[in-house]
């Protein structure tokens, strides 16, 4: 049920999202001649252009981009109105948004898949939406609306949201095939030789000190996939979840540099805003997330 939908709001987001009407008529299973359309008549009633097509290639507009902006939010405030309104008879629907930093399907704490799969096996009619974005995204995201609840290592915590213990996710250092430390022998292994060579860092989590990597080359990643490839390449230390880079140790592409100085615990929270009222949907997730995070009870002997 669409009860405050714009049908050339709809459309134009759409476009804008796709890149542009090629893309956008199999999002919308619409024509392009039809979408075209329907731009026109939003330019019409807007008063001015909100994009720019033709040979040149499809790009908003100035003003196309400030209406694209609140056009988006315009979208999510009404696919939250009608959820609400359809949760009086008990319906769970609508959107949820969830936000997550990278590289947490396998962290043993959260458990994430089960918490989603439990969700996602109760009768719904939810549009599923997970954003995968640094921690300090997930902030702005969960501020402005965009996001229902976010999981991530909020070391930075605001006054705005509520933040809920969840896990603890344990780091240690690694370095890949071809690093001169990638057979050095373990007794040898000790901060003062670490901090001979270059160190990988995430942008968002700086877990190693800087005393342990030399200022002149380094390297700042955004997310585990990067900080990975950059480490096998040989040339990096870094910081990898001990879940994520376990898979790895063993096919032998990276090395645990073992040492007690060279453990860090990242602890993972839920966020969500303070001043929201839950809908179902929210509640639900929240309530399944809770659950994955408890340990199995133990089967009895």
């Amino acid at each position: 049920m669409k009860l405050l939908r714009n049908t050339l709001l709809e459309t134009f987001v759409t476009v804008a999202d796709c890149g542009g009407f090629s893309d956008a008529q199999y999002a919308l299973g619409i024509t392009q001649p039809a979408i075209s359309i329907r731009i026109r008549d939003l330019e019409t009633s807007l008063g001015y252009r909100v994009c720019e097509r033709g040979r040149g290639g499809f790009r908003l507009t100035e003003r196309g981009e400030i209406a694209y902006r609140k056009a988006r939010e315009i979208l999510r405030s009404a696919r939250d109105f009608d959820a609400e309104l359809l949760e009086l008879r008990d319906a769970v629907t609508g959107s949820l948004r969830i936000g997550v930093v990278d590289a947490v399907s396998t962290l043993p704490g959260l458990n994430l898949p089960r918490a989603l799969q439990k969700f996602l096996s109760r009768p719904n009619g939810v549009q599923l939406e997970i954003v995968v974005a640094p921690p300090s995204d997930l902030t702005q995201q969960l501020i402005t609306g965009a996001l229902h609840a976010a999981i991530a290592p909020f070391r930075n915590q605001i006054a705005d949201l509520a933040y809920e213990a969840l896990c603890s996710e344990e780091h240690r250092l690694y370095c890949g095939q071809g690093h001169p430390l990638f057979t050095l022998p373990q007794h040898q292994v000790s901060p003062q030789e670490i901090a001979r060579h270059p160190l990988c860092q995430r942008s968002y989590d700086m877990l190693v000190s800087p005393d342990l990597g030399s200022p002149d080359p380094q390297a700042v990643v955004a997310n585990m996939e990067a900080m990975a490839m950059l480490i096998e390449t040989g040339h990096y230390l870094g910081p990898l979840p001990v879940h994520y880079a376990e898979s790895r140790v063993r096919a032998g592409r990276l090395r645990e540099l073992s040492h007690p100085q060279l453990r860090w615990h990242s602890a993972f929270s839920l966020a969500t805003r303070r001043s929201q009222v839950h809908r179902r949907a929210v509640e639900l997730f929240i309530q399944d997330v809770r659950t994955a995070c408890q340990p199995a009870p133990a089967a009895s002997q």
